[in-house]
């Protein structure tokens, strides 16, 4: 209690002493010692008179509040003074009592009103901040699982749009597909048809010679095709092996053009070449590096107008050599330069041109390149204003020279391969009957199965000399078809040969396990299967 006359807390004990509650009473005298005991101690309530010397109770309640005392404060004054009340009240005193009106109960009453006022105001303080912190843990939890909401939301955006894009880029694909294929196939279906109505006379041989020239171009482009979606594949497995060697220059351009004539003559155009007077040599696979420039070079005749100017030219640049095929053809806007080595990609030029291709050549292109340690770049000043494209390989180290070796001996020619039992298996009744017809046009005897049982039977009962065996057959598949073959003792000197549609690596294996001799590639080249059959066993004459 905080009180000029002592009196006022002697009255103010005895006061307390008459309730059960037992309340222990301090003294201040004075204005500073109140406000030293009512900041240095910690007290449930402090009794405040109204006049304290020079000074106010309200005054001390205020610089008590200033100097952070929360306890409740209760003023005593001498009577019923309403200015004061109001004052005490906006100072936020707990209460306000009056000296000639107080009585035990009364005051024990109030002072345990305050306390407990002051104690739910401190749980409802605590809670309210305990709220405000959960409440901002969770809008901070909620803030960052939005951002991560948002973040997968624009990741699954992304990913839709580039799911959107390849099923784009599929359906184009397939549709370009199917107009590659419908091409060629349709001068094949027609050139039938002319030999089926052909007859013995003199011009109907030439036209016959013609029509077959024809089916032997298509299949050709039709074979081209597929082997560049098969190097497509391997490389996407890492599966392409090289031949690596040391090859000249010149000889990897003589191959490409001789490849890509018939592109550049079937579209009148004219070919400059400007190749390096010294030779030049790079460590590589001559097919493979072949097949970089023919894709170059048919790219540069197929969207180029009719008559229009290609040129190969090529020098050497420190340890490389740069080659360059140049066209003045229908350009390639800046934005689709990258592009166009994606795969299955053709600029809307390509596309409005219409000259054919599935958009994998300059991917393959570059791909190989790549694999050879070299690069693969397109430029262009925009549609309409020609395209060239940049090949850079690593020259191959230098050698020394090596002797002159003498030219070397003529060979023998080649023994005539002679008639054979030819076992020819196929589930595809079309593709065995036919090759089985060229090989009796051959002098062969062929005989004809079309599932795994009857090849089995067959071989058993007629003692072939070769089997040229699908591998994709019903009943049970060629490979069961070999190796049962194998497990025969009368066909120990058998020549087994695979002929199938599944020619990757994985493939041949397969077929070299089950015991087969070769695996060919459909369809057969037929100068390679002659070369098999003449380095058969007994084969010779």
């Amino acid at each position: 209690m905080v009180a000029t006359e002592e009196a006022d807390a002697e009255r103010v004990r005895d006061l307390v002493a008459q309730v059960p509650v037992r309340v222990d009473v301090e003294w201040a005298g004075s204005f500073e010692a109140g406000f030293d005991r009512m900041t240095s101690s910690r007290y449930d309530a402090h009794l405040v008179s109204g006049r304290l010397g020079e000074k106010s109770g309200i005054d001390l309640l205020w610089a008590y509040r200033e100097a952070g005392g929360d306890a409740p404060v209760l003023l005593l004054n001498g009577g019923d003074d309403r200015a004061l009340d109001l004052a005490a009240m906006e100072s936020g005193a707990a209460g306000f009592l009056a000296k000639e009106s107080l009585d035990g109960k009364s005051l024990e009453r109030s002072i345990r009103y305050a306390v407990e006022a002051r104690r739910q105001e401190a749980l409802l303080r605590q809670a309210r901040q305990e709220l405000q912190e959960s409440v901002e843990e969770r809008s901070t939890s909620l803030e960052t699982m939005n951002a991560a909401l948002a973040a997968e939301v624009a990741e699954r955006r992304r990913a839709e749009q580039k799911l959107r894009e390849a099923d784009r880029r599929k359906n184009e694909f397939l549709a370009t597909l199917a107009h590659e294929l419908r091409n060629p196939l349709a001068p094949i279906g027609y050139a039938t048809e002319i030999l089926s109505r052909l007859g013995e006379g003199e011009e109907d041989r030439a036209r016959a010679a013609e029509a077959r020239g024809i089916i032997e171009r298509q299949v050709a482009h039709l074979v081209r095709l597929i082997d560049d979606l098969l190097d497509i594949s391997r490389i996407s497995h890492g599966k392409l092996g090289l031949r690596p060697e040391r090859v000249s220059l010149s000889s990897v351009v003589e191959s490409a053009l001789e490849a890509a004539r018939p592109f550049l003559l079937g579209r009148r155009h004219s070919l400059d070449l400007v190749l390096p007077e010294a030779p030049v040599f790079v460590l590589g696979d001559p097919v493979r590096l072949a097949q970089i420039l023919t894709n170059l070079l048919s790219n540069a005749a197929r969207y180029t107008e009719p008559g229009g100017c290609v040129r190969i030219e090529a020098a050497s640049q420190g340890d490389a050599v740069v080659i360059r095929v140049v066209d003045s053809g229908i350009g390639i806007p800046a934005g689709a330069l990258q592009k166009i080595f994606a795969m299955f990609s053709r600029a809307a030029e390509a596309r409005a041109a219409d000259q054919g291709g599935l958009g994998i050549g300059l991917a393959l292109a570059r791909q190989l390149a790549e694999l050879h340690g070299g690069t693969l770049t397109a430029a262009s000043e925009g549609p309409g204003k020609g395209s060239t494209f940049t090949l850079r390989l690593p020259l191959a180290p230098v050698v020394a020279a090596a002797p002159e070796e003498p030219p070397p001996a003529p060979t023998a020619a080649v023994v005539s391969v002679p008639p054979r039992r030819i076992l020819v298996v196929d589930d595809n009744v079309d593709a065995a009957r036919t090759l089985a017809e060229l090989l009796g046009l051959d002098g062969h005897e062929a005989h004809l199965a079309h599932d795994g049982p009857s090849a089995v039977e067959s071989a058993r009962r007629l003692r072939p000399d070769v089997v040229l065996l699908d591998i994709g057959l019903p009943g049970f598949s060629g490979l069961e078809v070999a190796r049962r073959l194998r497990q025969e003792p009368s066909l120990a000197g058998l020549l087994l040969v695979a002929v199938s549609g599944w020619v990757q690596p994985e493939d041949r294996d397969r077929s070299r396990e089950a015991g087969f001799d070769h695996h060919l590639a459909k369809p057969v080249d037929v100068a390679a299967l002659e070369r098999l059959l003449a380095r058969a066993p007994g084969a010779e004459s």
